[in-house]
Protein backbone atom coordinates (compact mmCIF):
# COMPACT_ATOMS: atom_id res chain seq x y z
CA UNK A 1 0.00 0.00 0.00
CA UNK A 2 1.33 3.44 -0.94
CA UNK A 3 1.56 5.43 2.29
CA UNK A 4 2.86 8.55 0.62
CA UNK A 5 0.48 9.54 -2.17
CA UNK A 6 -1.94 12.14 -0.90
CA UNK A 7 -0.04 12.61 2.39
CA UNK A 8 3.51 13.56 1.41
CA UNK A 9 3.76 17.13 0.16
CA UNK A 10 6.83 16.29 -1.94
CA UNK A 11 5.37 13.05 -3.31
CA UNK A 12 6.06 13.91 -6.96
CA UNK A 13 9.75 14.41 -6.16
CA UNK A 14 9.93 11.01 -4.43
CA UNK A 15 8.20 9.45 -7.43
CA UNK A 16 10.75 11.12 -9.69
CA UNK A 17 13.59 9.50 -7.72
CA UNK A 18 11.94 6.10 -8.16
CA UNK A 19 11.48 6.62 -11.90
CA UNK A 20 15.16 7.44 -12.31
CA UNK A 21 16.22 4.43 -10.26
CA UNK A 22 14.33 2.21 -12.72
CA UNK A 23 15.03 3.89 -16.06
CA UNK A 24 13.67 2.09 -19.11
CA UNK A 25 17.18 1.41 -20.46
CA UNK A 26 18.02 -0.46 -17.24
CA UNK A 27 20.64 2.08 -16.14
CA UNK A 28 20.11 3.67 -12.73
CA UNK A 29 20.42 7.43 -12.63
CA UNK A 30 20.36 7.90 -8.85
CA UNK A 31 23.29 7.98 -6.40
CA UNK A 32 23.02 8.08 -2.61
CA UNK A 33 25.19 9.45 0.20
CA UNK A 34 24.70 7.78 3.59
CA UNK A 35 25.28 9.69 6.83
CA UNK A 36 25.79 8.74 10.47
CA UNK A 37 22.08 8.82 11.31
CA UNK A 38 21.42 5.76 9.17
CA UNK A 39 23.81 3.65 11.26
CA UNK A 40 21.32 3.91 14.14
CA UNK A 41 19.18 1.41 12.22
CA UNK A 42 21.73 -1.34 12.89
CA UNK A 43 20.97 -4.17 15.32
CA UNK A 44 22.82 -4.01 18.64
CA UNK A 45 24.18 -7.43 19.61
CA UNK A 46 23.24 -6.94 23.26
CA UNK A 47 21.49 -4.09 25.07
CA UNK A 48 24.22 -4.03 27.72
CA UNK A 49 26.80 -2.93 25.13
CA UNK A 50 27.78 0.67 24.42
CA UNK A 51 25.65 2.54 21.88
CA UNK A 52 26.76 4.56 18.88
CA UNK A 53 27.35 8.25 19.47
CA UNK A 54 25.83 11.07 17.44
CA UNK A 55 27.71 14.30 16.65
CA UNK A 56 26.32 15.91 19.81
CA UNK A 57 27.54 12.95 21.88
CA UNK A 58 31.00 13.15 20.32
CA UNK A 59 31.18 16.83 21.12
CA UNK A 60 30.31 16.13 24.77
CA UNK A 61 32.91 13.35 25.05
CA UNK A 62 35.68 15.54 23.64
CA UNK A 63 34.68 18.55 25.75
CA UNK A 64 34.85 16.38 28.87
CA UNK A 65 38.45 15.44 28.02
CA UNK A 66 39.31 19.12 27.51
CA UNK A 67 37.57 20.58 30.56
CA UNK A 68 40.97 21.69 31.94
CA UNK A 69 41.22 24.09 28.98
CA UNK A 70 39.15 27.25 28.79
CA UNK A 71 37.03 26.61 25.68
CA UNK A 72 33.87 28.43 24.67
CA UNK A 73 30.66 26.38 24.65
CA UNK A 74 30.07 27.72 21.14
CA UNK A 75 33.14 25.90 19.80
CA UNK A 76 32.04 23.42 17.14
CA UNK A 77 32.90 19.73 17.24
CA UNK A 78 35.51 19.90 14.45
CA UNK A 79 37.44 22.66 16.25
CA UNK A 80 37.19 20.70 19.52
CA UNK A 81 38.62 17.65 17.76
CA UNK A 82 41.48 19.79 16.45
CA UNK A 83 42.28 21.01 19.98
CA UNK A 84 42.06 17.42 21.29
CA UNK A 85 44.55 16.21 18.65
CA UNK A 86 46.98 19.01 19.52
CA UNK A 87 46.64 18.18 23.23
CA UNK A 88 46.73 14.36 23.16
CA UNK A 89 47.91 13.33 19.68
CA UNK A 90 46.24 11.74 16.68
CA UNK A 91 46.44 8.16 17.93
CA UNK A 92 44.43 9.03 21.04
CA UNK A 93 41.87 10.89 18.92
CA UNK A 94 41.45 7.85 16.67
CA UNK A 95 40.90 5.65 19.73
CA UNK A 96 38.32 8.08 21.11
CA UNK A 97 36.41 7.89 17.79
CA UNK A 98 36.49 4.08 17.85
CA UNK A 99 35.20 3.98 21.42
CA UNK A 100 32.45 6.48 20.64
CA UNK A 101 31.35 4.48 17.58
CA UNK A 102 31.63 0.83 18.74
CA UNK A 103 31.23 -0.80 15.33
CA UNK A 104 31.77 -4.29 16.77
CA UNK A 105 28.67 -3.97 18.99
CA UNK A 106 26.34 -3.91 15.99
CA UNK A 107 25.26 -6.01 13.04
CA UNK A 108 23.67 -4.60 9.87
CA UNK A 109 19.89 -4.58 10.10
CA UNK A 110 17.23 -5.35 7.53
CA UNK A 111 17.19 -1.70 6.51
CA UNK A 112 20.85 -1.92 5.47
CA UNK A 113 19.96 -4.86 3.24
CA UNK A 114 16.95 -3.03 1.80
CA UNK A 115 19.12 0.01 1.09
CA UNK A 116 21.78 -1.92 -0.84
CA UNK A 117 19.25 -3.98 -2.81
CA UNK A 118 18.14 -0.81 -4.57
CA UNK A 119 19.85 -0.16 -7.93
CA UNK A 120 21.90 2.88 -6.95
CA UNK A 121 24.46 4.07 -9.49
CA UNK A 122 26.91 4.49 -6.59
CA UNK A 123 26.74 4.60 -2.78
CA UNK A 124 28.84 7.18 -0.93
CA UNK A 125 29.25 7.28 2.83
CA UNK A 126 30.99 9.54 5.33
CA UNK A 127 30.63 6.86 8.05
CA UNK A 128 33.63 5.14 9.60
CA UNK A 129 31.68 2.02 10.63
CA UNK A 130 31.67 -1.13 8.48
CA UNK A 131 27.92 -1.77 8.47
CA UNK A 132 27.52 -1.30 4.71
CA UNK A 133 30.43 -3.60 3.90
CA UNK A 134 29.13 -6.27 6.26
CA UNK A 135 25.75 -6.11 4.56
CA UNK A 136 27.11 -7.26 1.20
CA UNK A 137 27.02 -11.06 1.85
CA UNK A 138 23.24 -10.72 2.32
CA UNK A 139 22.67 -8.80 -0.93
CA UNK A 140 22.54 -11.05 -4.01
CA UNK A 141 20.80 -8.56 -6.29
CA UNK A 142 23.77 -6.19 -6.61
CA UNK A 143 27.54 -6.57 -6.82
CA UNK A 144 29.24 -3.57 -5.20
CA UNK A 145 32.92 -2.73 -5.42
CA UNK A 146 34.41 -1.22 -2.24
CA UNK A 147 36.50 1.93 -2.55
CA UNK A 148 38.54 2.85 0.52
CA UNK A 149 41.30 4.87 -1.10
CA UNK A 150 41.64 7.33 -3.99
CA UNK A 151 44.08 4.86 -5.59
CA UNK A 152 41.21 2.37 -5.95
CA UNK A 153 39.24 4.71 -8.22
CA UNK A 154 40.90 4.28 -11.67
CA UNK A 155 40.13 0.56 -12.00
CA UNK A 156 36.69 0.71 -10.41
CA UNK A 157 33.26 0.34 -12.01
CA UNK A 158 29.77 1.11 -10.75
CA UNK A 159 28.04 0.23 -8.55
CA UNK A 160 30.52 1.12 -5.84
CA UNK A 161 30.49 1.81 -2.09
CA UNK A 162 32.88 4.72 -1.57
CA UNK A 163 34.17 5.38 1.96
CA UNK A 164 34.91 9.10 1.79
CA UNK A 165 36.19 9.71 5.33
CA UNK A 166 38.17 6.60 6.20
CA UNK A 167 36.97 3.31 7.63
CA UNK A 168 37.39 1.13 10.70
CA UNK A 169 39.54 -0.53 11.72
CA UNK A 170 42.56 1.09 10.04
CA UNK A 171 41.73 2.90 6.80
CA UNK A 172 43.07 6.24 7.96
CA UNK A 173 42.88 9.13 8.32
CA UNK A 174 39.45 9.27 9.93
CA UNK A 175 38.36 12.69 8.67
CA UNK A 176 37.33 14.45 11.86
CA UNK A 177 39.30 17.57 12.79
CA UNK A 178 38.97 21.09 11.44
CA UNK A 179 42.32 20.71 9.69
CA UNK A 180 41.15 17.43 8.10
CA UNK A 181 38.20 19.24 6.55
CA UNK A 182 40.19 22.34 5.61
CA UNK A 183 42.70 20.27 3.63
CA UNK A 184 40.32 17.60 2.29
CA UNK A 185 39.73 19.19 -1.11
CA UNK A 186 43.46 19.24 -1.82
CA UNK A 187 44.38 15.85 -0.33
CA UNK A 188 41.38 13.94 -1.62
CA UNK A 189 40.57 15.76 -4.84
CA UNK A 190 39.57 12.53 -6.69
CA UNK A 191 36.84 11.86 -4.08
CA UNK A 192 35.51 15.41 -4.37
CA UNK A 193 35.53 15.06 -8.17
CA UNK A 194 33.66 11.73 -7.97
CA UNK A 195 30.89 13.23 -5.87
CA UNK A 196 30.64 16.26 -8.15
CA UNK A 197 30.43 14.03 -11.22
CA UNK A 198 27.68 11.94 -9.62
CA UNK A 199 25.74 15.09 -8.74
CA UNK A 200 26.05 16.29 -12.35
CA UNK A 201 25.19 12.95 -13.98
CA UNK A 202 22.65 11.42 -11.59
CA UNK A 203 19.95 12.43 -9.15
CA UNK A 204 21.77 12.70 -5.83
CA UNK A 205 20.03 11.66 -2.60
CA UNK A 206 21.13 12.19 1.02
CA UNK A 207 19.94 9.92 3.83
CA UNK A 208 20.99 9.78 7.49
CA UNK A 209 21.98 13.46 7.60
CA UNK A 210 20.56 16.38 9.52
CA UNK A 211 20.69 20.03 8.52
CA UNK A 212 23.46 20.78 11.05
CA UNK A 213 25.59 17.67 10.38
CA UNK A 214 29.22 18.85 9.80
CA UNK A 215 29.68 16.31 6.99
CA UNK A 216 26.58 17.56 5.24
CA UNK A 217 27.65 21.20 5.63
CA UNK A 218 31.16 20.62 4.31
CA UNK A 219 30.24 18.42 1.35
CA UNK A 220 27.50 20.69 0.09
CA UNK A 221 29.86 23.66 0.41
CA UNK A 222 32.65 21.96 -1.56
CA UNK A 223 30.28 20.98 -4.33
CA UNK A 224 28.58 24.38 -4.41
CA UNK A 225 31.92 26.20 -4.51
CA UNK A 226 33.03 24.16 -7.51
CA UNK A 227 29.81 23.87 -9.50
CA UNK A 228 28.29 27.25 -8.61
CA UNK A 229 25.05 28.05 -10.42
CA UNK A 230 25.37 24.85 -12.46
CA UNK A 231 24.88 22.68 -9.37
CA UNK A 232 21.80 20.47 -9.86
CA UNK A 233 19.35 20.01 -7.02
CA UNK A 234 20.15 17.43 -4.36
CA UNK A 235 17.43 15.63 -2.40
CA UNK A 236 17.52 15.06 1.35
CA UNK A 237 15.19 12.37 2.73
CA UNK A 238 14.64 13.26 6.39
CA UNK A 239 12.26 13.46 9.31
CA UNK A 240 11.37 16.70 11.11
CA UNK A 241 13.98 18.89 9.39
CA UNK A 242 11.53 21.59 8.26
CA UNK A 243 13.19 24.05 10.65
CA UNK A 244 16.24 23.92 8.35
CA UNK A 245 14.30 24.11 5.08
CA UNK A 246 15.27 27.69 4.18
CA UNK A 247 18.95 26.97 4.89
CA UNK A 248 18.75 23.83 2.76
CA UNK A 249 17.11 25.73 -0.06
CA UNK A 250 19.99 28.23 -0.07
CA UNK A 251 22.32 25.27 -0.61
CA UNK A 252 20.17 23.95 -3.48
CA UNK A 253 18.96 21.03 -1.35
CA UNK A 254 15.38 19.89 -1.85
CA UNK A 255 14.02 18.57 1.44
CA UNK A 256 11.57 15.67 1.40
CA UNK A 257 10.36 15.68 5.00
CA UNK A 258 8.33 12.64 6.06
CA UNK A 259 6.93 14.34 9.17
CA UNK A 260 3.87 14.86 6.93
CA UNK A 261 3.26 11.11 7.04
CA UNK A 262 4.49 9.88 10.42
CA UNK A 263 3.78 11.03 13.91
CA UNK A 264 6.37 10.23 16.57
CA UNK A 265 5.14 8.12 19.51
CA UNK A 266 6.82 6.40 22.42
CA UNK A 267 5.80 2.98 21.13
CA UNK A 268 7.54 2.89 17.77
CA UNK A 269 10.74 3.85 16.01
CA UNK A 270 9.60 6.42 13.47
CA UNK A 271 12.87 6.34 11.55
CA UNK A 272 12.84 2.57 11.04
CA UNK A 273 9.23 2.61 9.92
CA UNK A 274 9.92 5.54 7.61
CA UNK A 275 12.96 3.98 5.93
CA UNK A 276 11.21 0.63 5.57
CA UNK A 277 8.35 2.31 3.71
CA UNK A 278 10.69 4.47 1.61
CA UNK A 279 12.76 1.51 0.45
CA UNK A 280 9.63 -0.50 -0.25
CA UNK A 281 8.28 2.39 -2.35
CA UNK A 282 11.55 2.73 -4.26
CA UNK A 283 11.86 -1.01 -4.88
CA UNK A 284 9.80 -1.02 -8.08
CA UNK A 285 8.90 1.60 -10.62
CA UNK A 286 5.51 0.04 -11.35
CA UNK A 287 4.09 -1.37 -8.14
CA UNK A 288 1.44 -4.03 -8.62
CA UNK A 289 -0.94 -5.46 -6.07
CA UNK A 290 0.19 -9.05 -5.49
CA UNK A 291 -3.47 -10.15 -5.68
CA UNK A 292 -3.67 -8.99 -9.29
CA UNK A 293 -1.87 -12.01 -10.72
CA UNK A 294 -1.19 -12.46 -13.52
CA UNK A 295 -0.11 -9.02 -14.65
CA UNK A 296 0.23 -9.83 -18.36
CA UNK A 297 -2.09 -11.62 -20.78
CA UNK A 298 -1.72 -15.39 -21.01
CA UNK A 299 0.92 -16.05 -23.71
CA UNK A 300 -1.18 -18.61 -25.58
CA UNK A 301 -3.41 -15.87 -26.99
CA UNK A 302 -4.87 -18.08 -29.69
CA UNK A 303 -6.08 -20.60 -27.13
CA UNK A 304 -9.15 -20.05 -25.00
CA UNK A 305 -7.58 -20.16 -21.52
CA UNK A 306 -10.77 -21.59 -20.06
CA UNK A 307 -10.59 -24.66 -22.34
CA UNK A 308 -6.92 -25.52 -21.92
CA UNK A 309 -6.69 -29.21 -21.19
CA UNK A 310 -3.96 -31.75 -20.62
CA UNK A 311 -3.62 -32.65 -24.31
CA UNK A 312 -2.13 -29.22 -25.03
CA UNK A 313 0.88 -30.22 -22.93
CA UNK A 314 1.38 -33.82 -24.16
CA UNK A 315 4.92 -34.55 -25.30
CA UNK A 316 5.30 -35.52 -28.93
CA UNK A 317 6.90 -38.97 -29.07
CA UNK A 318 9.10 -37.72 -31.90
CA UNK A 319 11.02 -35.65 -29.34
CA UNK A 320 11.81 -38.61 -27.07
CA UNK A 321 15.50 -39.24 -26.58
CA UNK A 322 16.76 -42.52 -28.00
Amino acid sequence: MNKFEGKLKMYKHLENIRNKLWSEDGKSRVSVMVGAGFSLNAEKLDESLESMSLWSDLKSKIAEELKHINISEETDVLSLAQIYEEEYGRTNLDELIKQAIPDQNYEPGELHRSLLRLPWADVYTTNYDTLLERTLPYVYERSYQLIYDINDIPSSVSPRIIKLHGSFPSKRPFIFTKKDYDTYEQKFTPFVNMVQQSIMETTFVLIGFSGNDPNFEKWTKWVRDNLGEHMPKIYMLAYNEQKNESLLRERNITLIDFKDVYKETENKDVYKEMFKDIFDFLSYKDRKDKKEWSYKPFPYSSVNEHTISAHHFQINPAYHLK
